[in-house]
């Protein structure tokens, strides 16, 4: 069976349901919001990078990998609906910038926290190449200052603490 080309735009509408999704409130890791989890976890230089590709992660903490392993099958769904198998891609990175030098424009709960940049890049093995950002802001999570989807109950974020 071949596979079609795959056109630039259907490559970037993967990058950009990908980064979407990763910043979207419902990316949650243990009833909490991913990104305020992998904030917290975040190195001096506040970048965190992830390979969907291999499902890994820099700093390589419980939390950045759940989320690598989640957003590396949530690509592998996305390629395929799109006709792609993964072994098309060459790379497929996240990079999350917290603490980010932005400005971003909001009112009310928009301006609480402190801004973050989302960066996906995917790149083909033929060279070709689609990257999709967002901006945003977030909080770094503090046990007990976020209800989340299981409001008092850390179990699993304990769990992925011990796993290391």
């Amino acid at each position: 069976m071949s596979i079609a080309p795959l056109s630039l735009k259907k490559l970037r509408h993967i990058a950009a349901g990908t980064v979407s999704s990763f910043v979207c409130r419902n990316n949650d890791v243990g009833g909490q919001w991913a990104l305020g989890l992998l904030y917290r976890d975040a190195p001096q230089d506040q970048l965190m990078q992830l390979n969907l590709l291999d499902r890994t992660a820099m700093p390589p903490t419980g939390v950045t990998q759940a989320v690598a392993r989640n957003y590396g099958e949530f690509l592998r769904r996305a390629a395929s609906r799109q006709g792609v198998p993964l072994d098309a891609f060459a790379a497929a990175r996240v990079a999350l910038r917290f603490n980010a030098d932005l400005e971003i424009p909001g009112e009310g709960w928009e301006v609480v926290g402190d801004p973050f940049l989302c960066t996906v890049t995917l790149t083909l093995k033929d060279g070709r190449a689609a990257t999709a950002q967002r901006t945003g802001r977030c909080l770094r999570y503090e046990k007990g200052l976020f209800g989340g989807r299981t409001p008092g109950n850390d179990s699993i974020l304990e769990s992925l603490q011990n796993d290391l």
